[in-house]
Parts: C-alpha cells; sequence; structure tokens
C-alpha cells in the first residue's frame, strides 16, 4: 500500500454511531483546525439527492438521561430537543393481555411501575432528526469527510495501520476506528473473532398513533414469542419495536394496515386505546453479536461493529454512546501525555473502562430475551420474581442504570467535553 501523509483517528462508517463518535473525538485535543486530526470515511454520497431521499430512516432511538447531557455537550441536542418525548416511566408485563375487567380492577397487569418525578430517565428520538442534527454539527468541526469511498483492505501494519480503497489513494493512520455495524467488515479484516446468536427472532418496528395519551410512558410486554414495546414519540404517537420468531414476523409483515394494528392492539392490550398504523413498517434479523475483544492493534470496535445487543431495553445507541465517551477520555489522556494516537495505553484503557457495561448488558438482554421467549415455565418464575423486585431496593439501582452514567463513566457522560 502507498505512502501519504499520516491521519491520526479515521473512524470508518457514517450511520448515527460514526458520526457521533467523530464528533466526540474531535474534542480530544489531537489535531488543529488547520490540520483537522479526526477522518470521518462515508461509504455513500449523501450529497446526492436521491440518496437523501432513499436513505430517510422512520425508526426511533432510545437515548438515556446521561446520553442526553452528552450530545448536550457536543451542540446536538439542543437541534432535537423540541421533537424529543421524554420517558418519565416505565411499565413492564408478563404475557397476553387480560381482557377480563374484573381481573384488571382488582391488580394490575404491568408488575414493574418505575416512574422519575424528578428528571426523565431516557427520551425518544427520530433518527433522521438525530443524523441531521450530527450532520449540522459535524460541519462545524475540524473532521475530514471522504464520502463515496468504501473501505476494501484493513493493515494493522506496526506503527501505522493502512487502509485500502478501490478507487482513491490508501490511508495510512495511528489508529482506526470501526463503527461499520453488526456485519462489520473492519472486524473480519483485523480477523477478530464474534460469537451471533442464531436468527430465531426478527423485529418488526412501526409508528402508531394512539387513541389515550401515553403519558411518557414506556410499554414493555413480555410474550412467548419475543417482547412487544411501545416507546413515546411525539403526542398520541408511539414507536413500536416488536420481536417475534422470524416466520410469524414474515406473515404478520404480510398483513394489511388495519389488520396489522388490529393484531397490535390484541396483543398489547388496550392501554392506549385504538391504535392506527402511522408510516412504513420495517424489520430486522435479530443476530445479537459480541466480540471477543474490543480492540485489535491500531484499531478500537465501536458501537455494534463491537457489541449488537437485543434491542429489548433500547440500549444499543447508548452503549455507542458510552464507547464514543470513554474513548475521547483515553484519546485526551494520552494526547496530555504527548502520546499519538496510536498508543497501545489507549486500547488497554479503553478495554478496562468499557468491558463491565458492554458484558452485562449483552448478558443481560440476551439472557432476559432467552428465558422469556424461549424457556415457558422459567418465564412464568421470572415474571413473579419481577413482582417482587418491583417492591425492593433493586427497583432504584435498576432505575438509576436506565438513566445510564452508572456501569461507565466518562466525562460527556456527566455533560463535560474530554479533558
Amino acid at each position: 500500500m502507498s505512502d501519504h501523509h499520516i491521519q491520526q483517528i479515521v473512524v470508518v462508517g457514517a450511520g448515527l454511531t460514526g458520526v457521533m463518535t467523530a464528533l466526540a473525538l474531535s474534542h480530544c485535543g489531537f489535531g488543529s483546525p488547520s490540520v483537522p486530526a479526526v477522518t470521518l470515511i462515508d461509504r455513500c454520497n449523501r450529497t446526492d439527492a436521491k440518496t437523501k431521499a432513499a436513505t430517510r430512516d422512520h425508526r426511533t432511538t432510545t437515548i438515556h438521561a446521561a446520553g442526553m447531557a452528552m450530545l448536550d455537550a457536543l451542540g446536538v441536542w439542543p437541534l432535537i430537543a423540541k421533537n424529543a418525548t421524554p420517558i418519565s416511566r416505565i411499565k413492564v408485563a408478563h404475557g397476553l393481555p387480560h381482557h377480563d375487567w374484573r381481573y384488571r380492577r382488582q391488580r394490575s397487569e404491568f408488575f414493574l411501575d418505575w416512574q422519575s418525578d424528578e428528571t426523565p430517565m431516557a427520551y425518544v428520538v427520530g433518527n433522521q432528526d438525530l443524523v441531521d442534527a450530527l450532520y449540522d454539527q459535524l460541519a462545524l468541526r475540524p473532521i475530514v469527510q471522504i464520502t463515496g469511498h468504501e473501505v476494501t483492505g484493513f493493515d494493522p501494519g506496526n506503527d501505522f495501520a493502512h487502509l485500502g480503497f478501490e478507487c482513491r489513494p490508501n490511508l495510512k493512520c495511528q489508529l482506526v476506528v470501526a463503527c461499520d455495524g453488526a456485519n462489520s467488515k473492519l472486524r473480519n479484516y483485523a480477523s477478530i473473532p464474534a460469537f451471533s446468536e442464531p436468527h430465531r427472532q426478527t423485529a418488526i418496528i412501526a409508528n402508531l398513533t394512539s387513541e389515550l395519551a401515553h403519558e411518557n410512558t414506556a410499554f414493555q410486554r413480555f410474550l412467548p414469542g419475543g417482547p412487544m414495546a411501545l416507546m413515546p414519540h411525539g403526542a398520541r404517537r408511539v414507536s413500536l419495536v416488536w420481536s417475534l420468531p422470524k416466520a410469524e414476523a414474515s406473515r404478520i409483515l404480510t398483513l394489511d394496515e388495519n389488520e396489522f394494528a388490529g393484531l397490535v392492539l390484541t396483543t398489547f392490550g388496550d392501554k392506549l386505546g385504538e391504535l392506527k398504523l402511522d408510516g412504513p413498517r420495517l424489520s430486522w434479523p435479530l443476530k445479537p453479536t459480541i466480540t471477543r475483544k474490543m480492540t485489535s492493534h491500531n484499531l478500537v470496535l465501536a458501537g455494534d461493529a463491537s457489541h449488537a445487543i437485543h434491542p429489548l431495553a433500547g440500549q444499543g445507541y447508548n452503549l455507542a454512546l458510552g464507547d464514543a465517551a470513554v474513548l475521547a477520555d483515553c484519546l485526551a489522556h494520552a494526547n496530555q501525555r504527548g502520546l499519538n494516537a496510536g498508543h497501545r495505553s489507549i486500547r488497554s484503557e479503553y478495554i478496562t473502562r468499557r468491558q463491565l457495561e458492554v458484558t452485562a448488558m449483552a448478558a443481560l438482554t440476551s439472557g432476559l430475551n432467552q428465558l422469556m421467549s424461549f424457556q415457558p415455565t422459567m418465564a412464568r418464575i421470572a415474571g413473579a420474581g419481577m413482582g417482587f423486585l418491583n417492591h425492593s431496593p433493586l427497583k432504584t439501582l435498576l432505575q438509576k442504570s436506565a438513566m445510564g452514567g452508572q456501569l461507565t463513566r466518562a466525562n460527556l457522560l456527566e455533560g463535560r467535553l474530554p479533558q
């Protein structure tokens, strides 16, 4: 591979995780306005009008309170705050709804009921709002953007890594950050082993309007085939994420709009009154994946490239925010000591500070889904146990964890730029 001037930090992948990571790392002290330290590689050409129209994202993302503080510090939150819906309450149920009003008058179906009266636990934002705001802020930072080119080779090298391309000069860099998703090519090029669960479930995503107000409540119902979540997103509007056995998901996607909305209502219950589909239905295969290691020589994995978890807790993007916040701190510490961006101490500190939360969240989400979706007897016992949890001190700890910043501490997650 040919040698060109050395890039300090190259972020590969320009989705929600990659753009956010590039933005965060531009604050870690390397480079200058005239010599940017961060380069972002986007295989798409997003300036093309057709590409923009085709890639419009109707999905939503849940961002916990610590993530909101981070996006605020990066200047992103003020651009999306007016369209963000706060979550101040979480209700969890097990099994199909009871349609007997006498049963429901005696006891609530929602065995877990968490409420935060002071500050919201999390927020639901539209992906399109978020990506637009991230790109607006990106344009204000000293970041080089390479668009319309895909990485076709990675050589970790010794002092520097080399990134290869088909139709542009290769890049020589101190640190490569792979944000190229669950099927990461960079991870494969670096021969980092990943463990994936078999594709047994498919997630159906849709937006619906509701007859009754959601009162800023996030609902989750554990069902025999997989969990159903309804997240508040706008006034009398909710975002659905429904995990189902893949054959059943394929069948349900063939229903017309009214049949689909009716099935969601029957399965979720009438807590929100009548539900109507609002926009397209989307689906994606669920194959939770975690890597054996988060780094390799001159390479760091972040976001889904490192850990693609089950969506039942809505924590996937929050883990990516934690990755970027910690890596920004690690780079800032190295810069203060006069080290370059590829120094091994950065990767070592990153692993130490990320391993606990990533491992815990991956185990919790996959374990809970396996238990509740595929072990009916154990699911009933677990459901009863969660009822006790609702009245235990552990409930407070779990609520704090849902708000973020408990298992991972970083400047950005506390609302400060890296120091």
